[in-house]
Protein backbone atom coordinates (compact mmCIF):
# COMPACT_ATOMS: atom_id res chain seq x y z
CA UNK A 1 0.00 0.00 0.00
CA UNK A 2 0.89 3.57 -1.30
CA UNK A 3 2.27 5.99 1.49
CA UNK A 4 -1.14 8.16 0.41
CA UNK A 5 -3.28 5.33 0.74
CA UNK A 6 -2.28 4.83 4.56
CA UNK A 7 -2.59 8.10 4.96
CA UNK A 8 -5.79 7.98 3.47
CA UNK A 9 -7.09 5.20 5.49
CA UNK A 10 -5.85 6.59 9.05
CA UNK A 11 -8.19 9.65 8.26
CA UNK A 12 -10.99 6.94 7.11
CA UNK A 13 -10.23 5.02 11.05
CA UNK A 14 -10.15 8.25 13.19
CA UNK A 15 -13.60 9.27 11.29
CA UNK A 16 -15.06 5.39 11.91
CA UNK A 17 -14.14 5.53 15.97
CA UNK A 18 -15.77 9.00 16.18
CA UNK A 19 -19.09 7.40 14.70
CA UNK A 20 -20.21 4.49 16.99
CA UNK A 21 -23.09 5.37 17.78
CA UNK A 22 -23.78 5.66 13.53
CA UNK A 23 -22.10 2.38 13.57
CA UNK A 24 -25.63 0.97 15.06
CA UNK A 25 -26.97 1.60 12.28
CA UNK A 26 -24.28 -0.31 10.03
CA UNK A 27 -23.44 3.18 9.03
CA UNK A 28 -20.15 4.22 8.34
CA UNK A 29 -18.87 7.39 7.46
CA UNK A 30 -15.54 7.42 5.88
CA UNK A 31 -13.63 10.21 4.22
CA UNK A 32 -10.15 10.86 1.66
CA UNK A 33 -7.73 13.44 3.87
CA UNK A 34 -8.41 15.53 0.83
CA UNK A 35 -11.97 17.20 2.03
CA UNK A 36 -10.64 17.85 5.84
CA UNK A 37 -9.80 21.65 4.58
CA UNK A 38 -13.41 22.09 3.17
CA UNK A 39 -16.09 19.80 4.82
CA UNK A 40 -17.16 19.75 8.74
CA UNK A 41 -15.40 16.46 9.35
CA UNK A 42 -17.27 15.77 12.79
CA UNK A 43 -20.93 16.27 11.42
CA UNK A 44 -20.02 14.35 7.95
CA UNK A 45 -18.73 11.52 10.91
CA UNK A 46 -21.88 11.69 13.08
CA UNK A 47 -24.86 11.89 10.82
CA UNK A 48 -23.47 11.86 7.30
CA UNK A 49 -24.10 15.16 6.76
CA UNK A 50 -21.54 17.04 3.93
CA UNK A 51 -21.34 20.38 4.74
CA UNK A 52 -19.42 23.72 5.06
CA UNK A 53 -16.81 24.19 7.71
CA UNK A 54 -19.22 27.51 8.74
CA UNK A 55 -21.99 24.81 8.52
CA UNK A 56 -23.69 26.12 5.75
CA UNK A 57 -24.92 23.25 3.43
CA UNK A 58 -24.32 22.86 0.02
CA UNK A 59 -27.09 23.32 -2.18
CA UNK A 60 -28.47 20.10 -3.35
CA UNK A 61 -27.27 18.89 -7.49
CA UNK A 62 -30.04 16.59 -7.81
CA UNK A 63 -31.88 19.05 -10.60
CA UNK A 64 -28.86 19.79 -12.80
CA UNK A 65 -27.19 16.31 -12.42
CA UNK A 66 -28.81 13.18 -14.39
CA UNK A 67 -28.98 9.94 -13.92
CA UNK A 68 -27.54 7.86 -16.48
CA UNK A 69 -26.32 4.84 -18.20
CA UNK A 70 -24.64 7.13 -20.35
CA UNK A 71 -25.99 7.00 -24.09
CA UNK A 72 -24.33 4.98 -26.79
CA UNK A 73 -21.29 5.13 -28.26
CA UNK A 74 -19.98 5.60 -24.73
CA UNK A 75 -18.86 1.75 -23.65
CA UNK A 76 -20.90 -0.35 -21.60
CA UNK A 77 -19.17 -2.41 -18.88
CA UNK A 78 -20.48 -6.17 -18.14
CA UNK A 79 -20.46 -6.84 -14.81
CA UNK A 80 -20.59 -11.12 -13.79
CA UNK A 81 -21.90 -10.46 -10.06
CA UNK A 82 -23.78 -7.04 -9.67
CA UNK A 83 -25.54 -7.93 -6.43
CA UNK A 84 -22.33 -7.96 -4.07
CA UNK A 85 -21.21 -4.32 -2.96
CA UNK A 86 -23.47 -2.56 -4.29
CA UNK A 87 -23.39 1.12 -5.58
CA UNK A 88 -27.03 2.85 -3.76
CA UNK A 89 -28.84 2.18 -0.26
CA UNK A 90 -32.22 0.52 -1.99
CA UNK A 91 -31.25 -2.25 -3.95
CA UNK A 92 -32.51 -4.63 -1.08
CA UNK A 93 -35.82 -3.35 -0.69
CA UNK A 94 -36.25 -3.97 -4.45
CA UNK A 95 -35.67 -7.35 -7.01
CA UNK A 96 -32.08 -7.67 -8.34
CA UNK A 97 -33.18 -7.23 -11.50
CA UNK A 98 -34.08 -3.91 -10.54
CA UNK A 99 -31.35 -1.30 -11.74
CA UNK A 100 -31.10 1.76 -9.67
CA UNK A 101 -28.67 4.98 -9.78
CA UNK A 102 -28.06 5.94 -6.93
CA UNK A 103 -24.77 5.26 -5.29
CA UNK A 104 -22.59 8.54 -6.18
CA UNK A 105 -23.68 11.99 -5.23
CA UNK A 106 -21.96 15.42 -5.91
CA UNK A 107 -22.94 17.42 -2.52
CA UNK A 108 -21.34 20.75 -4.21
CA UNK A 109 -22.30 20.55 -7.35
CA UNK A 110 -24.81 23.29 -7.36
CA UNK A 111 -25.69 24.53 -10.78
CA UNK A 112 -22.06 23.31 -12.32
CA UNK A 113 -18.54 22.82 -11.71
CA UNK A 114 -16.05 25.62 -12.11
CA UNK A 115 -12.52 25.07 -13.15
CA UNK A 116 -10.05 25.15 -10.57
CA UNK A 117 -12.03 24.38 -7.51
CA UNK A 118 -12.55 21.01 -5.44
CA UNK A 119 -15.66 19.04 -6.70
CA UNK A 120 -16.97 16.45 -3.81
CA UNK A 121 -17.87 12.89 -4.66
CA UNK A 122 -19.75 11.06 -2.21
CA UNK A 123 -20.00 7.37 -2.70
CA UNK A 124 -22.73 4.93 -1.10
CA UNK A 125 -21.57 1.43 -0.75
CA UNK A 126 -24.35 -1.29 0.30
CA UNK A 127 -22.88 -4.87 1.47
CA UNK A 128 -25.57 -7.23 1.22
CA UNK A 129 -26.36 -10.21 3.45
CA UNK A 130 -23.50 -8.71 5.94
CA UNK A 131 -24.02 -11.27 8.66
CA UNK A 132 -23.29 -14.25 6.40
CA UNK A 133 -19.96 -12.39 5.21
CA UNK A 134 -16.47 -13.24 6.71
CA UNK A 135 -13.58 -10.77 7.57
CA UNK A 136 -11.59 -12.78 4.71
CA UNK A 137 -13.51 -11.73 2.23
CA UNK A 138 -12.72 -7.89 2.88
CA UNK A 139 -9.04 -8.74 3.36
CA UNK A 140 -8.57 -6.99 -0.12
CA UNK A 141 -9.62 -3.22 -0.41
CA UNK A 142 -12.70 -1.51 -2.18
CA UNK A 143 -11.72 0.20 -4.77
CA UNK A 144 -13.92 3.10 -5.94
CA UNK A 145 -13.10 5.36 -9.21
CA UNK A 146 -14.79 8.05 -10.77
CA UNK A 147 -13.73 9.23 -14.65
CA UNK A 148 -15.11 12.34 -16.43
CA UNK A 149 -15.05 12.51 -20.45
CA UNK A 150 -13.78 16.24 -20.09
CA UNK A 151 -12.92 16.53 -24.11
CA UNK A 152 -16.63 14.93 -24.77
CA UNK A 153 -15.55 12.42 -27.35
CA UNK A 154 -17.49 9.46 -26.01
CA UNK A 155 -14.78 7.14 -23.95
CA UNK A 156 -13.27 7.62 -20.38
CA UNK A 157 -9.78 7.37 -20.98
CA UNK A 158 -6.75 6.98 -18.42
CA UNK A 159 -5.85 11.10 -18.27
CA UNK A 160 -9.96 11.63 -17.24
CA UNK A 161 -9.36 8.98 -14.13
CA UNK A 162 -10.82 11.64 -11.45
CA UNK A 163 -10.80 9.71 -8.38
CA UNK A 164 -9.11 6.45 -7.43
CA UNK A 165 -9.67 5.43 -4.17
CA UNK A 166 -9.16 2.35 -1.70
CA UNK A 167 -10.82 1.61 1.69
CA UNK A 168 -10.72 -1.11 3.82
CA UNK A 169 -13.43 -2.49 6.12
CA UNK A 170 -12.46 -5.83 7.20
CA UNK A 171 -12.56 -4.59 10.71
CA UNK A 172 -16.45 -4.38 10.63
CA UNK A 173 -16.98 -8.18 10.14
CA UNK A 174 -17.97 -10.54 11.31
CA UNK A 175 -21.48 -8.96 12.04
CA UNK A 176 -25.31 -9.97 12.71
CA UNK A 177 -27.01 -7.54 10.85
CA UNK A 178 -28.09 -7.89 7.52
CA UNK A 179 -26.93 -4.14 5.94
CA UNK A 180 -23.85 -2.78 6.44
CA UNK A 181 -23.83 1.07 4.04
CA UNK A 182 -20.47 2.52 3.75
CA UNK A 183 -20.22 6.17 2.84
CA UNK A 184 -17.07 7.22 1.42
CA UNK A 185 -16.20 11.30 0.62
CA UNK A 186 -13.47 11.93 -1.65
CA UNK A 187 -13.05 15.08 -3.82
CA UNK A 188 -10.84 15.95 -6.79
CA UNK A 189 -9.73 19.71 -8.64
CA UNK A 190 -11.96 20.91 -11.84
CA UNK A 191 -9.65 20.92 -14.59
CA UNK A 192 -9.27 24.20 -16.65
CA UNK A 193 -10.74 22.72 -20.00
CA UNK A 194 -9.93 23.83 -22.86
CA UNK A 195 -11.97 22.90 -26.35
CA UNK A 196 -14.67 21.00 -24.90
CA UNK A 197 -18.01 19.83 -27.11
CA UNK A 198 -20.18 22.28 -25.66
CA UNK A 199 -24.15 21.12 -25.80
CA UNK A 200 -26.67 24.44 -25.37
CA UNK A 201 -28.31 24.12 -22.32
CA UNK A 202 -32.34 23.43 -21.89
CA UNK A 203 -34.17 20.10 -22.31
CA UNK A 204 -31.78 16.87 -23.66
CA UNK A 205 -28.73 17.93 -24.71
CA UNK A 206 -28.38 18.31 -28.80
CA UNK A 207 -25.71 17.18 -31.23
CA UNK A 208 -22.03 18.50 -29.86
CA UNK A 209 -20.06 21.62 -30.75
CA UNK A 210 -17.06 23.55 -30.30
CA UNK A 211 -18.25 26.47 -27.97
CA UNK A 212 -16.53 29.92 -28.33
CA UNK A 213 -19.01 31.70 -26.28
CA UNK A 214 -18.03 32.52 -22.92
CA UNK A 215 -19.76 31.02 -20.05
CA UNK A 216 -21.01 28.12 -21.83
CA UNK A 217 -22.57 25.25 -19.81
CA UNK A 218 -21.29 22.06 -21.22
CA UNK A 219 -22.49 18.43 -20.29
CA UNK A 220 -20.06 15.96 -19.27
CA UNK A 221 -20.85 12.34 -18.58
CA UNK A 222 -19.01 10.95 -15.62
CA UNK A 223 -18.61 7.08 -14.78
CA UNK A 224 -17.90 5.64 -11.27
CA UNK A 225 -17.46 1.79 -10.15
CA UNK A 226 -16.78 0.16 -7.10
CA UNK A 227 -14.66 -3.08 -7.38
CA UNK A 228 -12.43 -5.26 -5.60
CA UNK A 229 -8.87 -3.94 -4.62
CA UNK A 230 -8.22 -3.46 -8.58
CA UNK A 231 -5.67 -0.32 -9.22
CA UNK A 232 -5.98 -1.28 -12.90
CA UNK A 233 -10.22 -1.02 -13.35
CA UNK A 234 -11.68 0.46 -16.72
CA UNK A 235 -14.57 1.97 -17.58
CA UNK A 236 -15.04 -0.11 -20.37
CA UNK A 237 -14.93 -3.86 -20.47
CA UNK A 238 -15.69 -7.11 -17.99
CA UNK A 239 -15.37 -6.56 -14.33
CA UNK A 240 -16.87 -9.85 -11.64
CA UNK A 241 -17.92 -8.11 -8.83
CA UNK A 242 -19.08 -4.43 -8.49
CA UNK A 243 -21.48 -1.70 -9.79
CA UNK A 244 -20.94 0.72 -12.54
CA UNK A 245 -23.09 4.13 -12.57
CA UNK A 246 -23.25 6.81 -14.88
CA UNK A 247 -23.76 10.27 -14.36
CA UNK A 248 -25.05 13.92 -16.66
CA UNK A 249 -22.83 16.81 -15.44
CA UNK A 250 -22.57 20.44 -16.13
CA UNK A 251 -19.59 22.32 -16.57
CA UNK A 252 -18.88 26.37 -16.95
CA UNK A 253 -16.37 26.98 -20.03
CA UNK A 254 -15.66 30.97 -18.38
CA UNK A 255 -13.57 32.86 -20.35
CA UNK A 256 -10.55 31.98 -18.64
CA UNK A 257 -11.05 28.47 -19.24
CA UNK A 258 -10.93 28.72 -22.80
CA UNK A 259 -8.13 31.55 -23.92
Amino acid sequence: MSQSNKFLLAVALVLVLATSAAFADLNIYLASGRVTGDVNIGAYSRTGEVSRLNGKVWDGSKEYVKFGPAPAPYPQVQTWEPGIEHLGLTASLEPVEVVRIDGITFPNHGEHWVANQEALVLFAVEIRDASSRLPSEFAGDLTLTLWVDWNGDKVWDKGETMVRDHINVQSYFPTSENLVNVFYLTSFMVPDVDDIAVDVRGGDPGPSQLGTVANQLVYLWTRGIVSYDDPDVSPDGQQLFGEVEDYRVVYMKTPEATE
